[in-house]
């Protein structure tokens, strides 16, 4: 008669559970990271590039929404009243892809001060979103144009992406939009432009909306 040796088998009941509370962590902390946060954190992104244009025709040209995916590599399309300087209470849909996220952002101009100061506000999926900011000074012949980008936080898990992927690639795609602002105004032939901004005769020409932009239909 040989005798056998029997082996205890392990308990699977506690793995088990530990894989389920793990899993269960996880989802918690996922959920909490989508949640809004309790405070408002804004994060702000400046440009500052010296255009060789009179304010008047920096201000026509940067404010008119056809004109944006010819120089911001953000800016995919735009839906709305497209073909002249927007004015304060006008609104518009712009298509992007910033920092590696593609949406439709709803933009409101909220101040409008040819041809020195404008600034919109921007919604996605109707929750504030962003801010813009143009500050044109008159520097020489030319014009010192400030860009200020303002977006916010929504949740917990942008305010941990931000530093690490979302920031940089955001001030990367705003200081290439800075540059290619700049090559435009070196390089395209001056068209004077239907501005409802402009008060008086025209004194300053700007751009001409390069033949590559494009409009969402």
């Amino acid at each position: 008669m040989s005798n056998s040796i029997r082996l205890p088998v392990p308990e699977r009941a506690p793995m088990k559970r530990a894989f389920l509370f793990v899993l269960g962590a996880v989802a918690v902390v996922a959920l909490l990271s989508l949640l809004p946060l309790p405070f408002e954190r804004q994060t702000h992104v400046v440009n500052v590039v010296t255009l060789r244009a009179p304010p008047q025709a920096v201000y026509d040209y940067v404010t008119t929404p056809a004109n944006w995916p010819a120089w911001h590599p953000a800016s995919l399309a735009v839906q709305g009243t497209t073909d002249r300087p927007l004015v304060l209470g006008d609104e518009v849909a712009e298509e992007f892809r910033l920092a590696g996220r593609h949406g439709i952002i709803h933009w409101k101009v909220v101040e409008a001060k040819p041809p020195l100061a404008w600034r919109a506000e921007g919604e996605v999926n109707r929750r504030p979103s962003a801010e813009v900011r143009y500050t044109l000074t008159p520097d020489g012949s030319g014009t010192r144009f400030e860009r200020d980008f303002v977006y916010r936080t929504p949740n917990l898990l942008f305010l941990i992406l931000d530093p690490i992927f979302v920031g940089p690639r955001m001030r990367a795609e705003s200081a290439q939009g800075a540059r290619q602002l700049a090559k435009v105004f070196d390089t395209s032939a001056p068209a004077t432009p239907s501005s409802a901004s402009t008060t008086g005769p025209a004194t300053s020409t700007a751009p001409a909306s390069p033949a590559s932009t494009t409009q969402a239909q």
